[in-house]
C-alpha cells in the first residue's frame, strides 16, 4: 500500500513525489510514468526535482540560477533550454504539457503534487510498450550511373532522419541492418526496403515496409517525383512510412524544401561521404556542403552538416585536417546559423554542444544544448554518443553506459559508437567490459588502428604489459607514419627490454602530436613528470578527449597534487558539474 503524507513528514533527499501519471523517486534517481521508466537528462532531472519539492508553488528564475549554477554566470537561454527539454521528456507522446510558465518569474508543476512515503513495485521495462522500433535499409541503386551511387545511402538516411523525431518511434540508423535475419536480431518491429531509379527526368523509388517477426510485407508503395523535387520524395516516403505505422495523422512532416534542387542533392552526397568517418571523404564532404550552400544560404541542413564536418576537421582521431582554432570557430558559426533559419535541428543543437564540450570546457552549455539535441531526436546516435561522453567525463557513468547503449541499440554495427562505449566502459571502471566492446569493434574493423590503440591503453593501464605490446607493435604496423619502427621497437624489447622500447614509442606518439596518449604511457612508464607535461600540451593544443582528464584511470594517482589540479582547473572540471 502507498501511504501518502501531507506534510513535511519525511526528508525531502528520501523523497518519492507523485505528480499526473509520474512517480519521482529521488534515491533511485528515476522517473516512470504509468510504470514505465522515463529518461531525464541532468539538469532537466534537477529541475524537475525542484519543482517537484516546490509541490506546485512557483520556482523564481532566480532560485534555480542559484542552485544549479552557484558561482557562474549563465545565459538566461541555458535555464529555458533545460526547461525545453524536461517538457519534452514529460510529454513525449502527450499534447499536455505538465509545467506551467510564469512570464519573466519562473515556472511550477501545472499538476498536483504528493509526497509518497515508498516506491511502486512495478517492473520497469527497458522499452516503451508503444514504440515501433523500426530499421532502414540502404536503398538498391542497381540502374543507377556509378556516380549516382550516393542516392541509395543518401536517400535511406534523410528519411531515417525526417522519421527520427517521430515520438513513439524508435528508428535504427542507416546501415544498422543489411538483411532480416540482422532486423530479427536487434529485436525491430519493421524494416524499409527501397529501391531508386531516374528515367526521362524523374525520380522513382518502390518502398517495402517488413513485419519483421513474420518477413511478409505489410505494405508497399511507389513512389514518383521530379528530379528537381528530391525533397518532396524524401517528405513523401517518410509520411507514408509514419502513416502506415500509426504514429502519423497523414500530417507533412517538418521539412524544407531548398532553393535550387541541385543543393539537396549536393546535401545528400556530402551526408553520404561524412560516413566513412576517414579523411578524404570528409574533405569531399566539406566541398559539397559548401556548394549546396553557394546555391542556397538558407538551407539550415546544409547549414548543420558543415558543422558537422568541421567537428570532424578539428578531431585528433582524424589528425585535424584543419587547425582546431580555425575549425571549432567555423563549426559553431555553421550550427548557428542553422538554429538561426530552424531551431528544431538536433544536430545543430549537437554540434552547438560538442564545440562547448571539446573547445570551449563550457560543461553547462555542453550540456544545456546536448540534452537538447537528444530530446529533439531520440533516435540521433551522434547525439546519444556524444551526450554520452559528456556524462562520462562528469563523472556520471550509469546515465553514460545508458546513453552509449541506447546508441549502439540504434547502430550496433558502428564501428566509432563502439569504440567510445569502450571508453565509457573504461573511465567507469570497468575494464574488463571495455575491453570486451573494443573486441566487437575490431570484430567488425578488424585493420582499424583505432581500436588496437585503445586495446592496448587498457591492458597497458591493467598492467598486461606483453598484451599490450603485441596491440602496439600491430598498431605501428598500420600507421603510415611509422615505416619500421615495428621493428626497431621489437628489436629493443629484446635487447634492452620493455621500458627502453616503450620510450621509442612514446617518442613517436609525442612527434605525431598524440599527446593524451603520450600522458598516459608515461604514466604506464612510471614517470608522472612527464604525463604531466604531456597534458599541458594538450591543453596548449585543446585536443579532442581532454573532457575524459578527471575520470582517466592513468590519472588517478595525480589527484590531489598541486599540478594536476591546475590542469582540472584550465579545464573547468576541479568542482563537481551538472551531477545530479
Amino acid at each position: 500500500m502507498v501511504k501518502i503524507c501531507h506534510g513535511q513528514c519525511i526528508d525531502k533527499a528520501m523523497s518519492i513525489y507523485a505528480f499526473g501519471p509520474f512517480v519521482l523517486d529521488q534515491t533511485e534517481r528515476r522517473l516512470s510514468r504509468a510504470g514505465q521508466r522515463v529518461s531525464v537528462p541532468g539538469k532537466a532531472w534537477q529541475i524537475l526535482v525542484m519543482l517537484a519539492e516546490a509541490g506546485g508553488r512557483l520556482v523564481s528564475h532566480e532560485t534555480f540560477r542559484t542552485r544549479l549554477w552557484p558561482n557562474v554566470v549563465v545565459e538566461d537561454r541555458t535555464l529555458t533550454v533545460h526547461v525545453s527539454t524536461l517538457r519534452k521528456a514529460l510529454g513525449a507522446g502527450s499534447d499536455e504539457d505538465f509545467i506551467e510558465t510564469v512570464a519573466r518569474t519562473g515556472y511550477r508543476l501545472a499538476v498536483p503534487v504528493q509526497t509518497v512515503f515508498e516506491a511502486p513495485s512495478a517492473p520497469l521495462p527497458s522499452r516503451n510498450a508503444d514504440t515501433k522500433p523500426l530499421g532502414v535499409r540502404v536503398f538498391s541503386t542497381g540502374d543507377l550511373a556509378q556516380g549516382d551511387d550516393y542516392l541509395g545511402v543518401g536517400m535511406a538516411d534523410a528519411v531515417t532522419t525526417a522519421l527520427g523525431g517521430v515520438p513513439g518511434l524508435a528508428v535504427s540508423s542507416v546501415g544498422a541492418v543489411e538483411d532480416l535475419d540482422g532486423a530479427r536480431s536487434l529485436g525491430l518491429a519493421h524494416l524499409l526496403e527501397g529501391a531508386v531509379r531516374r528515367e526521362s527526368g524523374r525520380l522513382h523509388v518502390s518502398a517495402n515496409l517488413i513485419d519483421v517477426p513474420t518477413g511478409r510485407s505489410r505494405t508497399s508503395e511507389r513512389f514518383e517525383r521530379p528530379q528537381a523535387d528530391g525533397a518532396g520524395l524524401q517528405d513523401a516516403i517518410a509520411t507514408w512510412v509514419a502513416t502506415s505505422l500509426r504514429q502519423s495523422s497523414g500530417q507533412a512532416l517538418h521539412s524544407y524544401r531548398p532553393r535550387s534542387s541541385e543543393a539537396y542533392f549536393l546535401q545528400l552526397e556530402a551526408r553520404a561521404h561524412l560516413k566513412p568517418f576517414t579523411r578524404l571523404p570528409l574533405l569531399k564532404a566539406l566541398t559539397l556542403f559548401e556548394q549546396a550552400l553557394v546555391l542556397d544560404p538558407d538551407y539550415a541542413l546544409a547549414h548543420a552538416g558543415l558543422g558537422s564536418a568541421y567537428l570532424l576537421m578539428a578531431s585528433t582521431a582524424m589528425l585535424r585536417p584543419l587547425q582546431v582554432e580555425e575549425a571549432m570557430p567555423m563549426a559553431r558559426r555553421a550550427a548557428e546559423r542553422a538554429l538561426a533559419l530552424d531551431e528544431g535541428l538536433a544536430e545543430a543543437w549537437a554540434v552547438l554542444g560538442r564545440v562547448k564540450m571539446e573547445y570551449d570546457w563550457d560543461w553547462e552549455g555542453a550540456e544545456a544544448d546536448l540534452a537538447h539535441a537528444v530530446a529533439l531526436n531520440p533516435n540521433s546516435v551522434e547525439a546519444l554518443a556524444a551526450f554520452g561522453q559528456f556524462l562520462s567525463s562528469m563523472g556520471r557513468h550509469d546515465e553514460a553506459i545508458e546513453a552509449m547503449e541506447q546508441a549502439r541499440g540504434l547502430d550496433p554495427r558502428r564501428v566509432e559508437t563502439l569504440q567510445h562505449l569502450g571508453i565509457v566502459y573504461w573511465m567507469a571502471g570497468r575494464p574488463d567490459r571495455a575491453l570486451e566492446i573494443v573486441e566487437e569493434s575490431l570484430a567488425l574493423a578488424p585493420e582499424s588502428v583505432r581500436g588496437q590503440y585503445g586495446r592496448m591503453m587498457i591492458l597497458d593501464q591493467l598492467g598486461r604489459h606483453d598484451e599490450a605490446m603485441a596491440e602496439r607493435l600491430s598498431t605501428l604496423r598500420g600507421l603510415s607514419v611509422a615505416q619500421g619502427l615495428a621493428e626497431q621497437v621489437e628489436m629493443l624489447l629484446r635487447s634492452k627490454g620493455w621500458r627502453e622500447a616503450m620510450h621509442v614509442w612514446i617518442g613517436l606518439l609525442e612527434r605525431t602530436n598524440r599527446w593524451e596518449g603520450a600522458a598516459m604511457q608515461w604514466m604506464a612508464v612510471g614517470e608522472p613528470e612527464r604525463a604531466l607535461d604531456a597534458l599541458d600540451h594538450c591543453i596548449k593544443a585543446r585536443t579532442t578527449y581532454l573532457c575524459f582528464t578527471a575520470q582517466n584511470p592513468y590519472f588517478r594517482s595525480l589527484h590531489g597534487t598541486p599540478r594536476f589540479q591546475g590542469i582540472l582547473q584550465a579545464l573547468k572540471l576541479d568542482r563537481p558539474t551538472g551531477a545530479p
